[in-house]
């Protein structure tokens, strides 16, 4: 027999399990669920006073026939869990866990249906199991204006991860950028930069209080912005940002605009390019324009230019000789 001290809770389980909208459940239905399922024998008016009480507070509805008030539409948990299903932010396993307690919010006849699809194994999630309780401790450090030792970590030739280091940083915001969790911190360099949260192995939060944004030199006259921050370092390296001139064909600029977004300026219209004008990371630019090489062509700084055309020399001289 369960504690009748827990009813309303049963209730609730049984009205989660079972009911929707479409499908409402009666009295004598929730009575034959307590009894099936966890042995709880209740008459009709101690249920009658149960239910009165859990419509009041907003947590079930209907009066011919009663469901569960959810939180969340089928289709805003179905958003949620594909979501989750391919990111590489998360280990493989807490994906699995996670879907599952997202799929058992759903109304019983949306479940069966999808749990059979929203988990692939062979996806490109992190192999770094302690990635929640990281950003947990992270968060922590962050809310408390504390500096962190963080061991870092990275593969080693056989897919292994191994530790590299420890280094104490200032952390700031943890942001999430093409489906992986970055840290924003300061450590002692020129300037803020992203460290990847599944390469941190460890992390210690240290008693000395961290170095605000606005004591970095670069930051004492100019306000940081994280907003801008992300939209002018779309790989997440760090590096100098500058203002960059790109050629592009007018019917990639949705290329373009994936990246970058849709805040820069127009320099130049042809009949079939436009030439654009951006302030962006150097290192960023570099890597975006060597894979959109047949669509974009950096114009200036003239730095760029030879990093990008010594790249490509490198890369082809690989490709010329023979295998």
């Amino acid at each position: 027999m369960r504690d009748k001290m827990l009813i309303d809770i049963y209730i609730m389980e049984v009205l989660m399990n079972h009911s929707s909208f479409a499908n409402r459940l009666y009295q004598k239905d929730i009575i034959d669920y307590l009894d099936r399922e966890y042995n709880l024998r209740v008459s009709r008016n101690t249920l009658a006073g149960y239910v009165g009480e859990l419509r009041e507070h907003g947590y079930i509805a209907g009066e011919r026939g009663i469901y569960c008030v959810r939180r969340f539409t089928n289709i805003e948990i179905k958003i949620l869990i594909n979501s989750i299903m391919y990111s590489k932010a998360i280990p493989g396993n807490d994906i699995k866990k996670i879907a599952d307690k997202l799929n058992d919010m759903l109304e019983p006849q949306e479940r069966n249906r999808l749990r059979n699809t929203y988990f692939i194994n062979n996806a490109n999630h992190t192999d770094n199991e302690k990635v929640c309780e990281i950003v947990e401790a992270i968060d922590k450090a962050i809310e408390k204006r504390k500096k962190i030792e963080i061991t870092t970590c990275g593969y080693d030739i056989r897919g292994n991860l191994t530790e590299k280091g420890k280094r104490t940083v200032n952390p700031y915001y943890i942001v999430l950028e093409k489906s992986r969790y970055y840290l924003i911190c300061f450590s002692g360099r020129e300037d803020i930069e992203p460290r990847r949260i599944d390469r941190i192995s460890e992390v210690k939060i240290l008693d000395e209080k961290r170095l605000e944004i606005n004591q970095i030199e670069k930051y004492k006259n100019q306000a940081f912005s994280i907003d801008k921050y992300m939209k002018e370092s779309v790989y997440m390296y760090s590096g100098a940002n500058e203002r960059v001139t790109l050629k592009i064909k007018k019917d990639n600029i949705g290329d373009f605009i994936d990246w970058y977004g849709k805040e820069y300026s127009i320099v130049e219209m042809e009949d079939e390019n436009v030439t654009v004008s951006i302030r962006a990371n150097v290192n960023a630019v570099y890597f975006w324009a060597l894979q959109y090489g047949r669509i974009a062509e950096v114009i200036r700084p003239a730095t760029l230019r030879d990093m990008i055309r010594e790249g490509l020399q490198e890369m082809l001289l690989k490709y010329e000789k023979k295998t």
